[in-house]
Formats: C-alpha cells, structure tokens, sequence
C-alpha cells in the first residue's frame, strides 16, 4: 500500500502537516508521476477534483472529489440540506429577502473560508451583490466539530473545538469569529450541548464523506443548533493534528 495526501493547494500547512504526521508523501498538483493503483490510500484534503491523469484509478480514496465539491460550494450545500431544521433560513437572491428578516449574511465567495467573503448586511440598503444569502442568527458558541468514519463506517468524533475569544484582541468581532477578528481555537474544558453534536452528526452522516469538521453556531435564546458549513480541508496544528493522526491510523488502519 502506498499513502498519499492530495492536497486542495500546493501551500496547503495542513496538508504538510498530516502528511509527514503519517510519515506520507504529498501529491504534486502539475507536473505529478504518480498514478494511483490497486491497493493504494489517498486522503483527499480538500480537492474537488482529481488530476486529468487519473482517469480509471482503482485506489480507495478518503472524501471523493465530488462529494468534496457538494461540502465546499456554500450555495450547493444549502440547496441540498434544504429543509433541514439545523439549516439556517437562505436565499439566492435579493429580492427574495423579507423585510423583517435582517440582519443577513452576503457569501459573496461561495468558496471561501475564515470568513472570507462574508458581509453583515443591517438592513436592505446593506446588501452586497451575492448568489447566497443567509439569515443571520445571534449565537452564543460556535463549535467546529471533527468528525471522521472508521474502517466500519461508523462515524467517530475526531476532536471538538469552540471559538473563544482571544484575551489579547480589544475589539474582537463576534459576528464573524476568525482569527482575524479575534478569535482562536481552544478545546480545554468545552463541552458543546448535546444538540450541538446532534445536528453535526446528521450533518456529516448526510455528506457521505469520510472526515470532516462540521462548523456548528449554538442559539441559547432560541435552544437551538445551526449547522453553517463542513471543512474537508480543515487548519491542523498541535493536538488537532495528533488527533488526525491516531484516527488515520487506528481508526482506518493507515500506516506509510
């Protein structure tokens, strides 16, 4: 068995990270020799698609591109989670929005993360051009669980993170929690409530993917759960990462 991480960049730090973790090799977006064959692994960090050379692989492959693709397209994944009661209310257009329904979010890059592409629209004159739009919902928490599928598919919790807010920020956003805005990622002491893990659970278990960190805002007024995306490509660093690593390995078996 061969192990390889194809990762969604050629920078990808998570990527690097996981790969000498496992004691695997990184596959080249160009110019790559490796052509996948029977028996081999690859993990696939955050790619929506395989390389043109690739055509009739036999390897087994941890998250397929497409359903990749499903996950990291915001507006895809909201039109096939449509319904669902941990989906926050959305629309694709401006004119679909009601008067009483601001504040909302514009994601103007359907394909961005840590907040990129995001803007708070107060009222309607706020509204940025966008092909989604999303009612903004007051949180208390935000949680980012790590969820991944053992050699049973089973769903396994791979690690659980919340967004707290970092001492040394003066001015931290809490509409938008990123690093950016002031926010880091703590694990000591969270305990997420347990509708929390519900809704990330049937989030994951509906995508068919093999790992993933769902991103979860927690509503203590309204006692609900919101299910706001799912990373296939998530930040590994410290404990996250040697999480990672034991799931691959015991979890899944893999060894370089």
């Amino acid at each position: 068995m061969r192990l390889r991480i194809l990762p969604y960049k050629k920078g990808s730090a998570s990527a690097k990270a996981l790969a000498e973790k496992l004691g695997a090799k990184r596959i080249k977006l160009t110019n790559s020799r490796f052509t996948p064959r029977s028996g081999d692994v690859i993990i696939n960090w955050g790619n929506s698609k395989m390389p043109a050379n690739w055509d009739g692989y036999t390897a087994e492959v941890f998250n397929q591109p497409d359903l990749v693709k499903e996950q990291s397209d915001k507006l895809r994944f909201f039109t096939i989670n449509n319904a669902l009661e941990w989906l926050p209310t959305f629309w694709t257009s401006a004119e679909e929005i009601p008067d009483e329904a601001f504040p909302v979010v514009c994601r103007t890059v359907l394909n961005g993360h840590s907040g990129n592409g995001i803007v708070i629209a107060d009222s309607r004159d706020d509204l940025a051009p966008a092909k989604l739009y999303v009612k903004y919902i007051k949180k208390k928490d935000e949680y980012r669980i790590h969820l991944g599928r053992n050699a049973d598919l089973d769903i396994e919790v791979i690690d659980i993170q919340q967004k707290k807010r970092n001492t040394s920020c003066d001015q931290p956003n809490w509409q938008i929690r990123n690093h950016q805005n002031g926010f880091i990622y703590a694990r000591e002491g969270v305990v997420p409530p347990d509708r929390v893990l519900e809704c990330a659970l049937d989030c994951f278990s509906r995508s068919w993917l093999d790992f993933g960190a769902v991103d979860v805002i927690w509503s203590e007024w309204k006692g609900e759960a919101y299910v706001l995306e799912i990373n296939t490509a998530p930040g590994l660093q410290g404990t996250t990462l040697d999480k990672y690593g034991e799931f691959f390995r015991s979890s899944r078996g893999l060894r370089a």
